[in-house]
């Protein structure tokens, strides 16, 4: 009996020494899978930094570059000593080092170059994204092998427990006191293995909402365009916080305006478009959670009663705000679950307003690279590129392009009368008169001066020639007036060629149309000339 029993509780003192065991290298395991998670975050920091750098060439960008990168250097120091027990480990950590060492240094010359590292930033991220496989594995391994070992002790007493019993009835007097301590034991145990119960879920729910930031940030980073972005982000909020349902809302050109962009599971009494004083969230610059018994004052977005709960994030990145994501939460559950992963959840709109800033800023710049500043209209560089698509286009489909070449006539003497000023003022209404008065996939470019061309796809010659003439009679009906003066009429003299009947290729095509130009203005201008076909 006594053998028995102290056999008994030696098993259930080791297996419970081997739960806290398991446990500790649960803890170890997570510890270096946060480590790693951080780590990601910054190399994509880093790159978009460098990108960031690279566009705007503002030293803040470059700082935030090299202190991410001295965080990367100290955090793979940090790993080898957390890894120490995992040869596999060591090894990916034996290259991470290097390749830490390798990108501090692209990036160093980077400053001067103004390239972004990406053979470095790739090796960091492939050493990163290894041992964070690994490491989940391992994490998934010892989860396991601890909620076999949570029932072993379990089984093993009760059937100590039950055996005790039998003797027990014999026995009573003697083993009373060992059966009061037995159960005091057994509670404690219970009480360790709900404690370790609770700490594994935790840490798989940890585990679960980190690789949900993570494919959101993957999938961010795939983003071309801002509208993209702005529905990815939806995604990721509706997985993030369920039974929740929203908008994301960005401004207006004139910033005036905020107008709904993207929305999740029908925000109910949201406004599609509302001034920007209507959000106390966007008043304030910070997260606002408007809730019974904290903060009573409602916002003024939404059309009829207002909901009793809900909260409003800014949108904000480089120094500027574009809008806000909205939140309502309908019952207790969803606002529960939003204030546990609150700091998730705001993370995650701050990465997409970094995203949309990016997008934004890279499409600003690709339009200032084909607009011209004046008129708004395509510039030269841009016609060059389109006519050759459009003429390939014309030879595949067999459809003919026509080609319009403008000219403003005696502009000079708008100049000499009234100013350069006044000059501008003619040309932007005549851009205006222009991109009104043809077809949607036609397409206006300033080619220089007060020269225009006009490129119209899919049009007969004669349809073409009419085009022209109704264009010519449009501008000679222009009024224009300068400084609340009216300018004298505006003519123009139009030169018309079209492919393949008048031209060969896309250089043939567009000298012809000058030619005709040409030809309208030494007949006597504010007439359309056609070129001979050849």
């Amino acid at each position: 009996m006594l053998a028995f029993t102290l056999a008994g509780v030696l098993l259930v003192v080791s297996s419970t020494r081997q739960i806290l065991a398991q446990n500790a290298w649960l803890r170890h395991t997570h510890v270096v899978l946060d480590e790693l998670t951080q780590d990601a975050a910054r190399v994509e920091r880093i790159d978009y930094q460098m990108q960031l750098f690279q566009a705007t060439k503002q030293e803040s960008s470059y700082r935030s570059v090299l202190l991410n990168a001295v965080g990367l250097q100290t955090s793979a120091v940090r790993l080898q000593q957390l890894v120490q027990d995992n040869p596999s480990q060591l090894r990916h950590c034996a290259e991470l080092l290097p390749a830490v060492d390798r990108l501090s240094r692209e990036l160093d010359a980077a400053r001067q170059t103004g390239a972004v590292p990406e053979t470095g930033l790739r090796d960091v991220r492939r050493v990163i994204n290894g041992m964070q496989a690994e490491e989940g594995a391992l994490l998934e391994l010892r989860r396991n092998e601890t909620q076999n070992s949570v029932w072993r002790p379990t089984m093993w007493g009760a059937a100590d427990l039950g055996f005790s019993m039998v003797v027990w009835a014999v026995l009573f007097a003697t083993l009373i006191r060992d059966a009061r301590r037995r159960r005091e034991f057994e509670e404690r145990l219970s009480r360790a293995n709900g404690s370790l119960a609770t700490t594994v879920e935790a840490l798989g729910l940890r585990v679960s909402e980190a690789m949900l930031l993570k494919h959101a940030r993957d999938e961010l980073q795939l983003c071309v365009t801002a509208q993209e972005a702005y529905d990815c982000t939806a995604r990721h909020i509706a997985q993030l916080i369920p039974g929740s349902s929203g908008a994301v809302l960005l401004m207006n050109n004139s910033r005036s305006m905020l107008l709904t962009a993207a929305t999740w599971r029908e925000p109910v009494g949201l406004l599609d478009g509302f001034e920007a004083d209507a959000c106390c969230g966007l008043r304030t610059g910070r997260p606002r959670w408007r809730k019974l018994g904290e903060s009573e004052i409602h916002c003024a977005h939404f059309l009829g009663t207002a909901p009793e709960n809900y909260l409003c994030i800014p949108l904000a990145a480089l120094g500027e705000t574009m809008g806000i994501v909205y939140l309502m939460l309908p019952d207790a559950a969803v606002e529960e679950a939003t204030v546990q992963r609150l700091p998730l959840l705001t993370e995650l709109v701050e990465l997409a307003a970094m995203t949309i800033a990016g997008l934004n800023l890279r499409s600003k710049l690709e339009n200032q690279s084909i607009r011209d500043g004046l008129t708004n209209l395509f510039n030269r560089h841009f016609l060059e590129i389109a006519l050759e698509r459009e003429v390939q286009r014309s030879t595949r489909s067999g459809a003919p392009l026509a080609v319009l070449m403008l000219d403003v006539d005696y502009f000079k003497s708008f100049n000499d009368l009234f100013g350069h000023e006044a000059g501008d003022v003619v040309l932007r209404s005549l851009a205006g008169c222009l991109q009104s008065s043809v077809r949607a996939e036609d397409i206006v470019c300033r080619y220089g001066g007060e020269e225009f061309v006009i490129l119209l796809p899919e049009i007969t010659p004669a349809m073409a020639a009419d085009a022209a003439e109704r264009l010519r009679e449009q501008v000679a009906a222009m009024r224009v007036e300068f400084r609340g003066e009216p300018l004298r009429q505006i003519s123009i003299s139009v030169g018309l060629c079209t492919y393949p009947d008048g031209a060969s290729d896309a250089v043939e095509l567009l000298r012809r149309a000058d030619r005709a130009l040409y030809q309208a203005k030494h007949a006597g201008r504010n007439q359309v000339h056609v070129a001979v076909e050849v």
